[in-house]
């Protein structure tokens, strides 16, 4: 292989286009282009003025978000309405928390659930995805910068005799983009928080391989019942590929995709 002299431009980080005064709380210069929703703009305040995510100041957080808004109307640009769908809960939020505490008959506070916990289940989620994205935009910017000579496919015949072609890890990438396309629209949008994980899918995946001689592809994504679990499957059949335990074969250029144990599996450590 060798490594082409490719450089792309890096792009300012919100952290360079969105600042805030520590003294003054004032936003300082802004680039909205930069983030990409209001989870993106909540994390960075909270990244940056090092707030406990699980324990967020409500009311100083919902000021600052304001003023961002208030700042993209003096510069007269248009904001989004997811923006506004984010100002509108945090301000229903900081509502809740400075009510009185409800109290029973014998005067004792009743115990509520504090109504900051679905946003910050929302902002984990979202943090955890947004991480994933970043890493699998940098495996392919790393490709880009690589050249590799021709070789001849690893093609074998499978149980019926058609001829299936052994995918590689970028062949896999490109097959998770078209899953992206075509599957998360029809994802429930319900939070699932840190229910999903690497190590369960790879513990699952497994467990079917060893009763069954392969898995289709798509099967294994359409049972996801959120991004993050989709994602976090589709680690885990990276994963399992680098461990050499199971390969991916695809019967053509446009045909199902599916994976088998590899014979050679057991006892294969990392």
């Amino acid at each position: 292989m060798t490594k082409a002299n490719v450089k792309k431009p890096e792009a300012a980080s919100p952290e360079e286009s969105f600042i805030v005064d520590e003294a003054t709380d004032a936003v300082l210069r802004l680039q909205l282009d930069k983030f990409e929703g209001p989870f993106e703009v909540l994390l960075y305040l909270i990244k940056s003025q090092e707030i406990d995510i699980f324990d967020i100041p409500i009311v100083k957080i919902t000021e600052q978000y304001i003023r961002f808004l208030e700042l993209l109307r003096d510069r007269n640009l248009d904001v989004a309405g997811e923006f506004l769908v984010m100002a509108a809960t945090l301000i229903h939020i900081k509502s809740k928390m400075i009510l009185p505490v409800e109290q029973d008959d014998e005067d004792e506070e009743v115990e509520e659930e504090d109504p900051r916990l679905d946003l910050v289940t929302k902002l984990l989620e979202y943090r955890k995805f947004r991480d994933i994205s970043k890493r699998l935009q940098e495996m392919e910017d790393m490709r880009e910068n690589w050249f590799a000579r021709s070789v001849k496919p690893d093609i074998r015949p499978d149980e019926d005799g058609e001829e299936m072609l052994e995918l590689g890890l970028y062949d896999l990438i490109e097959a998770f983009r078209s899953v992206l396309r075509f599957i998360t629209d029809d994802l429930a949008h319900t939070v699932i928080g840190e229910g999903a994980s690497v190590d369960e899918k790879i513990a699952l995946i497994e467990e079917r391989l060893a009763s069954e001689k392969s898995i289709a592809w798509m099967d294994l994504f359409r049972e996801c019942r959120s991004r993050v679990e989709l994602v976090c499957c589709f680690l885990a059949i990276l994963e399992l590929c680098r461990m050499s335990k199971i390969r991916a074969h695809q019967s053509g250029t446009f045909g199902e995709i599916r994976l088998f144990a590899r014979e050679n599996a057991a006892g294969t450590g990392e």
